[in-house]
């Protein structure tokens, strides 16, 4: 509402001059002129604000007479609940002071006893945290020996290498005994076979090469560990004999027969000889493997020893930490029994251990002994028992009233401050639409002057305040006018050129049409709306006044956007767009349209 009032539109639709409306402004009355003089100047948001303040205004000064009503109902009973409260107020300050003595009562009691729970729990600190540390230490030397005891060579884990090692021993031996055949077999077929068929370039050389790697073969037999290294040697100097066999330094030429056989013979030889060395590997790895588990073994079993010794101190340490905490334990037992009485006290006499705790530990100290202090609250208990009962109810109704009193005075100076800011709200809204009133009025009246001598061809034309007179009865007439100010309305006079007009009823219709026209023009020029609709607003005109129509449309047209239903020519010929609606044979209704900068380009092709 408020967007739409500041664009200058509203109820009066000054922007919108339907068939036949266009001399209605003239024909209104002076007080219908000037709301829409205000309207068309955006001056209605200005109207709804104080429209709206005067609303809250009356509400509030309503709100004031309520109030003040209330307030004057309350005040002779507020008089006679503070005396009914002041009698409970003297009960209130004996309970306060009991209340509180009670509490520094309660609270060096409490003091007492948790002075001596802190001594207890500090001798015994040292030794609970000794026994901690101590069953700590038991804990992690049990894990370690089980740990070890898990991890720990099984006998039977040394007898099954043992059992292996004999094994790959026994198997040595046979291997040896089948090498040691298979060099025999070989040796004797070579003699046999060279006894008649050899030619000897270095007999000597020969016999006592193959005599001495006999002999080194045996002597290797004897000892597995270097098997090994020294069948690699043996080998190596059988090639070297084989290649000088093959270069002649001695020349064999057996038969066929007896060379298969001892290349089967020779090939047994070698296949024994690969078996040993993986033997001997074997029995190496395995003794090796022995040797290395037998060290673990005994290494993991003194470490297990060292362990269950020190749990055995570990032990006899705790248990004898244990024996002196018993006596701590049983101190506070005897301590716990005096917090089981202390706490029933404290719920008889209805106080709470955080209320107890909340007393200031300088007012523990500087309070009377313990037992003089017992005395003065059963003092105070005395005097009370003696008061009587009081209904707090009274008290309570005093303060609720005492409150509403208190709610209703604010409540009655915020009303009167909201009534003051009010009125001032209301007198600057009213200041403020004069003034742009006044303004605009004067802008307007320019503007429809210029209008209408340019419509006219020269006269004048003017707009003018008029007070507006109320009808009523005498009496009532001046009881309001001590009340309220003049109001004033807005009033029109014109003078067309050779003509003497008196009233704007002596104006032909096309002469309201045109001066309705020239005023509409003059509110569109100083406040121009978003949008301006004339239904046939130049019905009434000649061709002369017609031009004058549309060139002023023209000029307007750059101010607010114009729809305008007419069939003048003249109006048709400033248009930019052109509408038409026509009907056929059919009964149907048709929109035709047409821009014209579209059309004059089309004709000038």
């Amino acid at each position: 509402v408020e967007l739409i009032a500041r664009m200058g539109l509203g109820d009066t639709k000054h922007n919108i001059i339907g068939q036949g409306e266009v001399d209605r402004w003239l024909l209104s009355s002076p007080r219908d002129r000037k709301e829409i003089l205000e309207e068309a100047l955006g001056l209605k948001v200005y109207q709804l604000k104080k429209t709206e303040a005067e609303r809250k205004l009356d509400a509030a000064e309503t709100n004031m007479t309520q109030v003040e009503a209330l307030v004057r109902e309350i005040a002779p009973h507020i008089k006679f609940l503070k005396n009914q409260a002041e009698k409970a107020e003297a009960r209130g300050t004996l309970e306060a002071e009991l209340e509180h003595l009670e509490r520094v009562y309660f609270a060096r009691v409490l003091s007492e006893i948790e002075k001596e729970e802190s001594a207890i729990a500090k001798d015994a600190a040292p030794f609970e945290k000794e026994l901690a540390a101590v069953e700590e230490r038991v804990r992690t030397i049990e894990a370690q020996i089980a740990a070890r005891e898990k991890a720990a060579v099984k006998d039977e884990d040394l007898a099954q290498l043992e059992r292996e090692i004999t094994g790959l021993e026994e198997k040595h031996r046979d291997i040896e005994r089948g090498f040691g055949r298979a060099e025999g077999r070989a040796a004797a077929e070579r003699e046999k076979i060279a006894r008649p068929l050899m030619r000897i370039t270095d007999a000597t050389y020969v016999k006592e090469k193959i005599g001495a790697l006999i002999r080194r073969i045996r002597e290797v037999s004897q000892d597995p560990i270097s098997t090994t290294a020294l069948l690699g040697q043996l080998a190596e100097e059988l090639e070297q004999l084989i290649a000088d066999l093959e270069r002649g330094q001695v020349e064999i030429t057996p038969d066929a027969a007896s060379k298969k056989e001892l290349e089967a013979i020779e090939a047994e030889a070698r296949e024994f000889e690969k078996k040993l060395q993986v033997l001997v590997a074997d029995l190496k790895r395995s003794k090796d493997q022995l040797r290395e588990k037998e060290s673990l073994a005994r290494t993991r079993e003194a470490d297990l020893r060292k362990l269950e010794r020190e749990l055995r101190e570990a032990e006899e340490a705790r248990a004898k930490l244990r024996s002196q905490l018993e006596r701590a334990t049983f101190e506070r037992e005897k301590l716990a029994l005096r917090r089981t009485d202390f706490d029933m006290e404290l719920k008889i006499a209805g106080v709470t251990l955080l209320q107890v705790r909340e007393v200031n530990a300088a007012d523990v100290q500087e309070s009377l002994p313990t037992q003089e202090l017992f005395k003065k609250i059963e003092r105070l208990r005395g005097k009370l028992e003696e008061i009587g009962g009081i209904d707090t109810s009274v008290v309570k109704e005093y303060q609720d009233t005492k409150s509403r009193h208190e709610f209703l005075t604010g409540e009655l100076e915020d009303l009167k401050k909201a009534s003051v800011s009010l009125k001032e709200l209301i007198a600057t809204l009213e200041e403020q639409i004069k003034n742009d009133f006044d303004q605009g009025f004067k802008k307007i009246n320019e503007g429809f002057n210029h209008y209408f001598q340019l419509i006219f061809g020269g006269g004048k034309a003017k707009l003018m305040y008029q007070e507006i007179v109320e009808r009523g009865s005498a009496d009532e007439e001046g009881a309001e006018e001590a009340k309220r100010e003049p109001e004033y309305g807005i009033d029109i006079d014109v003078n067309i050129p050779r003509k003497r007009i008196k009233s704007l009823s002596m104006l032909s219709g096309g002469e309201r049409a045109l001066t309705s026209i020239a005023l509409l023009f003059a509110m569109v020029l100083v406040n121009p709306p978003p949008f301006l609709v004339l239904d046939e607003t130049d019905a009434a005109l000649d061709e002369a006044n017609s031009q004058k129509y549309a060139n002023t449309l023209a000029d307007l047209s750059n101010k607010t956007q114009l729809i305008i239903i007419t069939h003048n020519r003249e109006t048709m010929l400033r248009a930019e767009v052109l509408y038409g609606v026509t009907m056929g044979d059919d009964g149907i209704s048709k929109l035709l349209s047409i821009k014209f900068e579209e059309g004059e380009q089309y004709v000038n092709r």
